[in-house]
């Protein structure tokens, strides 16, 4: 066992909690000055008699720092092996903290997947921890593009470790204790006291949100009756996570969720680690494909007016109706919105692509698969959108001297 930085330990510990370390393992304090330091050593004959090692207590010292690197250099010395592996895991837990592991199990090669296997696990991974994430805000059969900022501000931090050999693992690390807001604090903001949620309540409700899944489709395996599905939504279940679910158990013999809870302050103390584990097959596929369709079905058509510049034209032939694509600026939750429009909109889509404008478009969205359409259109305005600036309708007679 190579021996770790223990000035980098120290930096990431509290003397309380190596005193903790050494209680847990039968250390006694035998002596110090309350506040100050106390003085601690093994119980066995050997270090009978010894000097032990001094803990400092006052964190206001100069010499704190290297007081405390100095007891875990002697902790590591006396300690036996258990003591060593705690210090070791402390030196890496500070900058790790909440394991993840999503296995899929696959008929291949030792230590490799066949490729679409592998990316299609890579994405059942980050929907997975997205929707932990999406969760916490609210709860929704469908989310689409909704509280988008809390989950990429939460993957942002999310580590990815090393994969495993043998049947395919992805290993992610969650930190517990930071927190993640949900909307973007802007510099001088005040944090606020609502909307904040830790990584080990993200990871929670990743735990959550799949032991939902799987007794929904136990329920309907059992009773062929989708009335779980919809009632575990208030739990997470939803149609982005059944997504992340097939994604999951695609091509493959089975796939498997452990969620390991780590944190420092957990580590020096004799509670056992908190494990949960999550297991799914192939022959979930059908209930998750079932369940999708029913969760997608709530993202009913609503009437919305949006903004959004076109950034793609298709059309057959000219002279033909044609689709354009519009990059959303307000209006609506979609980020992208698809509209079919008759021969003179599409000429005027065409128009408001090549002078670089927005167009204000009234309709009936609606979610088709992964995609919102905008049915029925009527273009109210032409927009010149200037940075940092109000949006500016472009007048009747400015767009004659356009077009």
């Amino acid at each position: 066992m190579s021996t770790p930085d223990f000035e980098e330990i120290a930096e990431h510990l509290t003397d309380r909690q190596l005193t903790l370390a050494l209680q847990s393992n039968g250390w006694q304090k035998f002596g110090g000055q309350e506040n100050l330091y106390s003085r601690w050593r093994p119980t066995s004959p050997d270090h009978e008699f010894s000097r032990g090692l001094l803990i400092p207590q006052d964190v206001e010292t100069d010499d704190y720092l290297e007081l405390l690197s100095q007891a875990v250099a002697q902790a590591w010395r006396m300690g036996d092996g258990k003591i060593r592996s705690i210090l070791e895991r402390a030196a890496t837990l500070h900058s790790l903290g909440d394991e993840l592991k999503f296995h899929k199990e696959v008929q291949s090669r030792k230590g490799t997947i066949p490729w679409l296997a592998g990316a299609d696990l890579h994405a059942g991974a980050q929907k997975s921890m997205a929707v932990a994430a999406k969760t916490r805000k609210s709860k929704s059969a469908y989310f689409g593009n909704s509280n988008s900022f809390l989950a990429n501000s939460f993957l942002d931090s999310v580590l990815m470790g090393q994969t495993e050999v043998g049947s395919y693992v992805i290993t992610a690390y969650a930190p517990p204790e930071e927190v993640y807001s949900e909307r973007k604090i802007r510099p001088g903001d005040t944090i606020p006291l609502v909307g904040r949620h830790t990584g080990r309540e993200i990871t929670l409700g990743l735990v959550d949100a799949l032991e939902a899944a799987r007794e929904s489709l136990d329920h309907f395996k059992d009773s062929g009756s989708t009335h779980g599905f919809v009632e575990n939504v208030q739990r997470g279940f939803c149609y982005e996570l059944t997504q992340a679910m097939r994604s999951l158990i695609r091509d493959s013999e089975g796939a498997e969720i452990e969620v390991e809870l780590n944190s420092i302050e957990e580590l020096f103390t004799d509670a056992p680690t908190q494990r949960h584990k999550l297991e799914f097959s192939p022959s979930d596929y059908p209930a998750l494909e079932k369940a999708g369709n029913i969760f997608a079905a709530t993202a009913a058509a609503e009437h919305v007016t949006v903004l959004g510049t076109v950034t793609l034209l298709e059309r057959p032939k000219p002279g033909n109706p044609g689709v354009v694509r519009l990059d959303v600026i307000g209006g609506t939750k979609a980020r992208k919105m698809r509209v079919r429009m008759k021969v003179e909109d599409y000429d005027l889509a065409v128009d408001a692509h090549r002078n670089n404008l927005a167009l204000r478009i009234s309709g009936r969205q609606e979610l088709e698969g992964h995609f919102y359409w905008l049915y029925d259109p009527e273009i109210l305005e032409l927009v010149r959108i200037v940075p940092d600036q109000p949006d500016t309708p472009i007048e009747p007679g400015d767009q004659q001297s356009l077009f």
